[in-house]
């Protein structure tokens, strides 16, 4: 400390002597440490701190005099001293045991320091009022600016890999389990993220005849051939390793990639896993086959994978740049290193290069793609399919950016691709089945394919170009098939309003037709949304089959009244309408009673044909609208929607009445039952286990009151009034 309350003098008594050595002993550690000290009488607002406490700061005791907490909080950054004063609220209120805030604090200077502060309560007084705290300050400015750094590595190979999605990234761990899947493998393989992360092998994506013809080669003398993961790997285990394969989607479509491995290590050299890049190059072997001559220009691209990578700095000068791109531009990773990319672009294309790495650096794009000109060191012109994007520190300042490229040459020197690129487009939507519909945000019609056409307008009809969307369709739901979805919400890119809905139909004319519908957005060159593309596929017999599948599943065979899933299913929709509308809702329940000496005495044949009648009295004794339902055995349950309790009970004993009238011919004997039912209300705030054991409960009441009668529960609040809100024995049966 940098100030004692009591001095302590060394005298002749031991006891002193030996508190005085430790007093010494705890100033030396506090000083070995080189940390601030301070202590603060909270009643009076004094408070001492030692020299190293101001050093920290770059003052002296004598230039921060007076020291009161007034100079923690002058000195403290605007944006830290509300969670420190939080946190001190905590400590002081006996909410946490010790002061502990990292904050920033203004040094002499007028840089800013990061402090970890730690400070505790040691004196109390009678009323449990805090007296005296103490603590000390380190300056933790070193750790912080590495944690930064870190930061700023995770944020720089994020960009790598999601600088573009013309590029499939998966990494894996050890044991092939995927840990990353980036965009432009979703859009390659068709699998979301969420489909195969912690769940998957990479080898599952590959062809599997391919494969074995792969594989069978390298199986060992007891015949065992390795996994794909296992033989893969294995090539790659000293360095990356690339090859042509065939991918399957999830959709069943063969895909030609270049696939490149490499092994991912920590700093400590021990293997973490792998990661494959792959290039999807399909489109370029459908050239090839379409043009011998393309297809030669094409091969070169095919061996060396044709994806460059490239950290550049803000002036333009490259960092670091990977094998592909030195392949694709002719030079050696050095040569690259001592020159910038504005040496290597076409002079006719440095202008939109340059003017798109200011909207960067202004902050007006996040990203840019472009299809540009190198030179190459052979003096040949390379076409290169360019995506850039800039890395920030977590501070928002640009640190560099980060290049993809891709050789596009043998493409652009297609002239059969490129005049014949919108057509093919064309000619493959009209030959889908789906409507595809892309509109501008006020819903005018910009291109409909054939099938939209036919579907909406009629057969011949004329093109539906330069219409409004909402003059020839409407989208509606089968909740509420008369309220039409407002076209304008639709075209609104941050409303879900059609994710929201499954049950989406297309009216057109006087026709209602189940669709679902997707939706993607086109962006202009400056990233702002113009329009959007609408597929609506026609679901018709998927939603049947859906219902079919549904009603299988919730209906009981025998009674041909709703299962228990099916009743569950109901009785949360009656929870949800209460919650909504604040109707009343109630729920029944019932237990035949003398059922089971049917079944020992006369088989379970007669036991169905009592169930089997038993439903049909109560299927007729309620409104259509209520939900019957067989739980199980001979328990039964109603659903009784818009039903007060009052009412539930004249209906539950009119199904009493009617259940201990029914009797059956049974070889020669008339077989009857009786019933013992609970009733309870439905609130908006239940789940579906309390709701049922708030009626369970009430027939249990029933069974042991003698049977055969009716319980209704006690709402909260009323009288247990016998007549008003407990219906008695409708007839014991002794």
């Amino acid at each position: 400390m940098s100030h004692d309350r009591t001095d302590i003098g060394s005298g002749g008594d031991p006891a002193l002597r030996d508190i005085t050595e430790r007093h010494r002993r705890l100033q030396m550690i506090i000083e070995g440490t080189a940390a601030g000290t301070w202590e603060w009488n909270i009643q009076d607002g004094r408070m001492w701190v030692n020299e190293r406490w101001a050093q920290i700061v770059g003052y002296t005791r004598d230039e921060l005099a007076p020291i009161t907490p007034e100079t923690f909080f002058r000195l403290v950054h605007p944006d830290d001293l509300a969670q420190s004063n939080a946190l001190l609220n905590e400590h002081m209120e006996g909410r946490s045991p010790h002061y502990d805030s990292l904050c920033r604090m203004r040094h002499k200077n007028g840089h800013w320091i990061w402090v970890q502060d730690r400070g505790r309560v040691y004196e109390w007084d009678d009323a449990g009022r805090p007296l005296w705290m103490a603590g000390a300050h380190a300056d933790v400015t070193d750790l912080q600016n590495a944690r930064q750094d870190a930061a700023n590595m995770r944020q720089r190979l994020q960009a790598v890999v999601d600088a573009s999605d013309e590029v499939a990234v998966i990494a894996t761990d050890v044991d092939g389990v995927i840990n990353l899947f980036n965009t432009g493998a979703q859009k390659l393989l068709g699998y979301s993220a969420e489909d195969v992360i912690g769940k998957a092998n990479p080898g599952v994506f590959h062809d599997p005849d391919e494969m074995m013809d792969y594989l069978r080669p390298q199986a060992d003398a007891d015949g065992r051939m390795p996994t794909v993961f296992e033989a893969l790997t294995a090539q790659a285990a000293q360095g990356t390793w690339s090859h042509q394969w065939t991918f399957v989607r999830k959709d069943g479509e063969h895909r030609q990639v270049r696939l490149s491995i490499s092994p991912l290590n920590c700093a400590g050299g021990q293997r973490l896993g792998y990661v494959g890049m792959a290039v999807d190059i399909t489109p370029m072997i459908e050239v090839r086959e379409q043009a011998y001559l393309a297809a030669e220009k094409f091969s070169g691209a095919f061996s060396s994978a044709a994806l460059g990578m490239a950290l550049v700095s803000l002036e333009g000068r490259w960092m670091d740049v990977n094998d592909a791109l030195c392949g694709i531009l002719g030079y050696t990773r050095a040569e690259l290193l001592e020159i910038d990319f504005q040496t290597l672009t076409h002079p006719d294309d440095l202008h939109a290069d340059l003017a798109l790495v200011g909207d960067l650096l202004a902050g007006r794009r996040d990203h840019y793609h472009m299809d540009k000109r190198y030179l190459g060191r052979a003096g040949n012109v390379v076409w290169g399919r360019l995506s850039v994007s800039l890395v920030r520190s977590e501070h928002g300042e640009p640190l560099h950016f980060v290049s993809q490229i891709q050789d596009v040459t043998a493409q652009r020197q297609s002239s059969l691709q490129l005049r014949d690129s919108e057509q093919r487009t064309r000619v493959t939507l009209d030959a889908v089945a789906d409507m595809v519909l892309t509109l501008d945000l006020h819903g005018q019609i910009q291109y409909a394919n054939a099938a939209a056409t036919r579907a909406l307008a009629g057969e011949g009809a004329a093109p539906l170009t330069h219409g409004q969307v909402q003059d020839v369709m409407e989208l509606t739901t089968e909740y509420a098939p008369r309220s039409p979805l407002d076209i304008a919400v639709l075209l609104d890119p941050d409303s879900n309003a059609v994710d929201l809905h499954s049950d989406l139909l297309l009216s057109v004319g006087a026709q209602l037709v189940p669709v679902d519908v997707t939706r993607a957005w086109l962006r202009g060159e400056d990233g702002q949304v113009t329009g959007a593309v609408w597929v609506i596929r026609d679901v018709t017999q998927q939603r049947a089959r859906q219902r079919e599948a549904r009603h299988l599943a919730e209906v009981d065979p025998l009674t041909e009244l709703s299962n228990r899933r099916g009743f569950e299913a109901h009785l949360q929709q009656a929870i949800t309408r209460v919650a909504r509308t604040g109707q009343s809702a109630s729920l029944m329940f019932i237990d035949l009673d003398n059922f089971k000496p049917i079944n020992d005495s006369h088989g379970h044949l007669a036991g169905d044909a009592m169930l089997w009648a038993v439903a049909n009295v109560l299927r007729h004794g309620v409104r259509d609208s209520d939900i019957v339902a067989r739980l199980g055995g001979d328990e039964f349950a109603v659903i009784l929607a818009g039903c007060s309790l009052k009412r539930a009970r004249r209906i539950a004993s009119d199904l009493l009445e009617s259940v201990r009238s029914l009797t059956i011919p049974w070889d020669l004997q008339r077989l009857s039952v009786g019933a013992s039912i609970g009733i309870a209300a439905i609130g908006g705030n239940m789940s579906v286990d309390s709701a049922v054991a708030a009626a369970d409960a009430q027939c249990y009441r029933a069974k042991a009151l003698g049977k055969n009668n009716v319980q209704v529960e006690v709402p909260l609040g009323q009288a247990s009034d016998p007549l008003d809100a407990v219906e008695t024995s409708e007839g014991g049966e002794g």
